[in-house]
């Protein structure tokens, strides 16, 4: 019996437990609309709402959205990263980058952003997570790239960063020739 229960303890500890998952940071490019429908059923997307899709392009780089962690595993990861155990979706503390680096998934910036690989009801956008060097906070992102939040994901230090607009960058954006348009990364479920 206590064999058992010493299983049983440590299966639901390695169910619950991000470190029972493995990351690995992938870059991506988003996919038209066409690419999007042409891959749907195998990347696991109930949606194809654009060209432009970052979310399509992140699920194609995974593998599908199944191998991208949910919103509940990005705050579950945010917890460990920031030594907090609060069930507030807004995290506060200092980021723990030897931790994320052990982890494979820190870049060098002051503000990274992942998707969560999950399609919101809408079927426009979904979320994201930011792991700020101060926070974590999720917030709603449009696939298309046409929110301050969506543009920004990958590698982008806001403190260099003025007058963010919250248009699409290659239109209207002082992010034009931002780092971020060249460099998109989805976090993977290895």
């Amino acid at each position: 019996m206590r064999k058992y229960f010493i299983m049983m303890m440590l299966f639901l500890f390695m169910s619950t437990n991000t470190y029972a998952r493995s990351y690995k940071v992938k870059e991506y490019r988003p996919l038209s609309q066409k690419e999007c429908w042409d891959h749907q059923t195998e990347l696991g997307l109930r949606f194809c709402p654009y060209d432009n899709d970052h979310l399509a392009g992140a699920a194609l780089a995974c593998g599908g959205l199944n191998k991208m962690p949910t919103g509940d595993e990005l705050q579950r990861l945010a917890r460990k990263i920031y030594h907090q155990q609060t069930d507030e979706t807004t995290i506060y503390g200092t980021r723990d980058d030897k931790l994320m680096k052990r982890l494979r998934i820190w870049s060098n910036d002051s503000h990274i952003f992942f998707w969560a690989g999950e399609e919101a009801k809408d079927g426009e956008g979904t979320y994201v997570r930011m792991f700020a060097a101060q926070g974590s906070i999720p917030y709603y992102a449009p696939r298309d790239g046409t929110g301050y939040v969506s543009h920004a994901l990958g590698k982008v230090d806001f403190g260099k960063t003025k007058r963010i607009r919250t248009r699409n960058p290659k239109h209207d954006s002082n992010l034009v020739g931002m780092p971020n348009n060249d460099v998109l990364q989805a976090l993977c479920v290895k």
